[in-house]
């Protein structure tokens, strides 16, 4: 199993964090956590955090699938308001790639700095 080359992260994946809401009590309020928490303005600025706070090193191998290896790295993140939070980031390498795509964002439970 070779060790991912590169991170790959579509913007549409951060235009889902930055806009994806819920009912109240349903969970997964995303755009509540990146705007109201940490106080990102654009899909972009979620992106470039993301990708500014971790390397391909960063990333642990969790388990492989039948799509691809999938790993997962925990990052402290800082928003445009100086608000801190660990963020665990899910990745995937499709089988027979070496770029490690972004899946999925989740904040820790516990805030950071």
């Amino acid at each position: 199993m070779p060790y991912p080359t590169a991170l790959v992260f579509p913007i549409e994946k951060a235009i889902y964090l930055f806009t994806r809401d819920t009912e109240p009590g349903q969970g997964g309020d995303k755009q509540k956590f990146w705007r109201e928490v940490l106080g990102f303005q654009s899909p972009d600025a979620i992106r470039s955090a993301i990708l500014g706070s971790l390397s391909v090193t960063d990333l642990e191998f969790k388990r492989q699938d039948q799509y691809g290896e999938r790993y997962q790295a925990v990052s402290l993140i800082r928003g445009p308001r100086n608000t801190a939070w660990w963020v665990k980031t899910g990745w995937m390498v499709r089988h027979g790639e070496t770029v490690a795509r972004f899946v999925t964002a989740v904040p820790e439970r516990a805030k950071g700095e």
